[in-house]
């Protein structure tokens, strides 16, 4: 363009020919908030036309000024460069101006800066430069209109630091801290001294002209901001936040404020956040089944789209116990202290029983109910039937496999109600034996674990019989002479290359153990995750510590044998078989489920691949950040440019804040819509002393490795106890490594209970905060007899 200079209020340029940070100062303007008075020189050169600076600095009165970059690309919705280009305060005097604003130009060829653009694929060479009256700042700071450590769109942040904010943007001093909410409440502050550096009027002031501001921009804002002596509020900086994703709340479900809610059994099953694409399925198809259950024997008339049984709550899944505790007015024998056992191992106070029907009624529903039980077989021999030929394609145009996917939900919601029928003949089993060993009162720890010990050693249970196969695997690489330089020491896709060539001997056995199990995972129900016939390199993972624990010397733990009944009542006698049916039948449906589950997902990634080659989508991954319905409709709009153009950016917004979504924890059991656990408010337990509820009878003293995922499960060495959140499937190669098993959640018949009593290891679950206060190296007593952890 040549150099030129405009008063910033007079700006008619756009971002792109006048950078991010000029273009900001324009719109604040622009939104009614007031700026220091100053100009940008549009394309700066150095020493370039002095004289017409010097004027206009001659018209703003002269005196201090502040110079500061505004390079194109600066401050964008792409890109910050935030720190990398020069700013210069206390600037007075026009030899001092005219250095200031060469030093702007030069840094636009530092070292830092031209590694940022070629990192960031930026190719922006031009310096535009403002010089703006400096603000004799009694306090100063910078806001965030959206907590860009959490992510959370319903947080607004301020830190203010007495003076310049340059001290607060180096780093040189520690600020106060503000938080409020969506209605402009204080959620949280925290002071460096005993006095606040702001009033609460002008910290007012402050939230209120930012959500001016970020209305009418229309997104999230970083902005810096300056009180000076006279109290008058002057804005220093706007610019996009470009480092959060979409609203962590922005596919939430309605909500009562009387609702109950849990992530006990849903967080087991869909542990850590969500992508809308599962949230859509596998949480949709979650509540078709416990709605269908209500339809059979509960008095729920139809089945309907709302969410009544699950709700979204900022990405995590919970189950709503106030939509299933309806089952009580209806059918005698349910209710809500049985309820919260059955889920949270604990008699929920919080749910409240829904008014009784006649005890007609609820007698009549109690019938239903059993005989909902007593159909289950047959209810699942039909559909295992029509399951062996149910195939979704992965091949063909985008239209033609969004049209399969979209006809095979019924298919995959009735999958759901197959093992939520299942599921329920597990559960009720079990409270039978349970509530037999305590004589219908509410169970002791030790009882708890009496009833573990009972239902151990049940055969041929498909998880179990995983362990099994995957341990007979482990062994034989474990005693091959090349286990340690062929498997152990090389990547995993080395080892998986050597696992299945000739030299391991054990190809064979490993191909069939995928052939049977190979649709299992981690997280085995979210549709973004792959299974391990699709991504063999995830399993040999686990298995290449688990061979390491072999070779160490620590091996496979003895299996304990199933528990001698004949000495029991004759009650016991005859619910203890039974209960071992109902897990086999519940493991064998949730094996189903999830090789249906995998049907999908390789659908769903085959359109991904196929959007991408139509050149209508950027990236195969982001078909997981649509809901069905929206990714449907993409499918059939997607020609439309502006169509592409917004759902290629958004989903990939979403796709961000899933990453601060799963950083998210709630309490176990909220009332109304939850809200995200603040630790800073939080008090630890003192004595470092849980109770859980016991599910494999034992007690042993080990070093505990906290791990939240699979990945981090890799670090375990033999001999430890896992606590974690929650295992699944995924987690079954390293229970042949651990001493016991501690998890937030849980029950006795969740798959990390199933499998502790296979291998006989002490585990307790539904500790609900063992990842929270214990740490990785403590040493821990596991006394599960007593259902108590304690950190010695």
């Amino acid at each position: 363009m040549g150099m030129s200079i405009r008063w910033i209020q007079d700006i008619d340029l756009r971002v792109d020919e006048v950078g991010g940070k000029a273009a900001g100062l324009s719109k604040l303007i622009e939104w009614g908030l007031a700026i220091p008075a100053g100009f940008v020189i549009v394309d700066a050169k150095k020493n370039a036309d002095a004289a017409a600076i010097a004027k206009y600095y001659q018209s703003m009165g002269s005196g201090k000024v502040a110079v500061r970059s505004s390079a194109l690309g600066e401050d964008g919705s792409d890109h910050s460069f935030a720190g990398l280009y020069e700013t210069v305060l206390d600037v007075e005097g026009e030899d001092a101006l005219f250095e200031a604003i060469n030093r702007c130009v030069e840094s636009l060829d530092s070292h830092r800066a031209s590694e940022y653009r070629q990192n960031q694929d930026s190719d922006e060479s031009s310096m535009c430069v403002v010089v703006q009256r400096m603000v004799d700042a009694q306090a100063a700071g910078v806001l965030f209109s959206v907590d860009p450590v959490s992510g959370r769109h319903d947080r607004l942040v301020i830190d203010a630091v007495a003076g310049l904010g340059e001290a607060l943007v180096s780093g040189d001093e520690t600020p106060d801290h503000y938080e409020y909410g969506i209605d402009n409440f204080l959620c949280y502050e925290e002071f460096v001294d005993s006095a606040a550096i702001l009033t609460e009027q002008q910290r007012l002031q402050l939230v209120q002209q930012a959500r001016a501001a970020v209305t009418a921009a229309g997104e999230a804002l970083d902005m810096e901001w300056a009180f000076d002596k006279q109290g008058t509020l002057y804005w220093l900086q706007a610019r996009p936040i470009t480092t959060v994703g979409s609203d962590l709340k922005e596919l939430d479900t309605p909500i009562h404020p009387s609702d109950v809610l849990t992530r006990c059994n849903i967080g087991e099953m869909m542990p850590g956040a969500s992508c809308p694409l599962t949230f859509s399925t596998t949480g949709r198809a979650i509540e078709y089944g416990m709605q269908h259950m209500h339809v059979s024997y509960a008095g729920r008339p139809a089945i309907t789209d709302d969410w009544t049984q699950v709700a979204m709550c900022s990405g995590k899944m919970f189950l709503n116990m106030s939509g299933s505790a309806a089952a009580g007015a209806t059918v005698l024998g349910i209710d809500v202290k049985s309820m919260g056992l059955s889920l949270c191992g604990r008699i929920v106070e919080e749910l409240k029983p829904p008014a009784k029907r006649s005890i007609f009624i609820r007698l009549f529903g109690m019938v239903k109910m059993l005989r909902y039980l007593q159909t289950a077989d047959a209810v699942i021999g039909d559909f295992k039937r029509r399951a062996a030929v149910f195939q979704i394609p992965v091949q063909g145009s985008s239209a033609e496999l969004a049209k399969v996917l979209d006809e095979s939900k019924d298919f995959f919601y009735e999958a759901f109600a197959v093992h939520l029928q299942s599921s329920t003949t597990s559960g009720f089993a079990s409270n039978i034996l349970q509530a037999m060993i305590s004589g219908g009162q509410e169970s002791s720890p030790e009882e708890e674990a009496e009833a573990g010990r009972l239902m151990a050693g049940a055969q041929d249970v498909e998880s179990a019989v995983l362990v099994d196969q995957l341990d007979e695997i482990v062994d034989e690489i474990s005693r091959h002479p090349d286990a340690k330089s062929c498997f152990v020491e090389v990547s995993p896709e080395l080892a998986l290359h050597w696992l299945r060539g000739e030299g391991s001997g054990i190809s064979h056995k490993f191909s069939t153990f995928l052939k049977r199990h190979g649709h299992r995972s981690y997280r085995e129900l979210c549709v973004r995750e792959v299974c391990w016939s699709d991504a063999p390199e995830t399993l040999v993972t686990t298995m290449q510590a688990s061979v390491t624990a072999r070779l160490m010397g620590n091996s496979s733990s003895v299996r304990p044998e199933a528990a001698d009944i004949s000495s029991l009542h004759r009650g016991l006698r005859w619910i203890v078989p039974k209960a071992h049916n109902a897990v086999r039948r519940r493991e064998a449906t949730k094996s189903l489920l999830v090789d249906i589950t995998n049907r999908l997902k390789r659908g769903y990634r085959a359109l991904g691949e196929q959007l991408v080659a139509e050149n209508k989508l950027d990236d195969a991954d982001l078909v997981f950040f649509f809901l069905h319905d929206e990714l449907m409709a993409f499918v059939r709009d997607a020609a439309a440019p502006e169509v592409r153009r917004h759902w290629n950016q958004h989903t990939k917004m979403r796709r961000r804040a899933l990453d601060f979504q799963n950083r998210l924890d709630f309490e176990e059991v909220c009332v109304g819509a939850p809200e995200p656990i603040d630790i800073r408010n939080k008090i630890h337990d003192t004595d470092a002393q849980l109770i859980g509820r016991p599910v494999s009878k034992g007690i042993v003293e080990a070093r505990a490795r906290v791990a939240f995922s699979v990945a981090e499960a890799a670090a375990i060495q033999p001999g430890e106890i896992l606590v974690a959140p929650i295992t699944d499937v995924g987690w079954t190669p390293y229970f042949s490594m651990i001493a016991g098993l501690v998890t937030d959640v849980g029950s006795a018949v969740s798959h990390g209970a199933v499998i502790a009593r296979e291998y006989g290891l002490p585990a307790i679950v539904n500790t609900r905060s063992g990842t929270k206060i214990i740490k990785t190296g403590d040493m821990l007593r596991l006394n599960a007899d007593t259902g108590v952890v304690t950190v010695l």
